[in-house]
């Protein structure tokens, strides 16, 4: 970019998946690439560190299925936020 910014060559898959994911959304791919970066970047990680404390404190945790549940059901909720 003559602007000075950053470059990023991607995998041929993950470049095809960011290119339909962005049609889905009806975005241009730099608009959806630049937006999904800015958001991850703007992320609180608060309640990361909020939760990472009571398992040390406790000991108890979740199983990595519920985890990635959560997490599906979170970005869901965020893109029908961004639609």
């Amino acid at each position: 970019m003559a602007d000075g910014g950053l470059k990023l060559e991607l995998p041929a898959d993950l470049s095809e998946r960011l290119e339909a994911a962005a049609e889905t959304a009806g975005k241009p791919v730099r608009d959806y690439a630049t937006s999904l970066i800015s958001d991850a970047l703007d992320d609180d990680w608060a309640e990361d560190e909020a939760r990472f404390a009571e398992y040390e404190r406790t000991g108890e945790s979740v199983s990595a299925e519920e985890a990635l549940m959560r997490m599906r059901d979170s970005l869901v909720k965020r893109f029908k936020a961004k639609a």
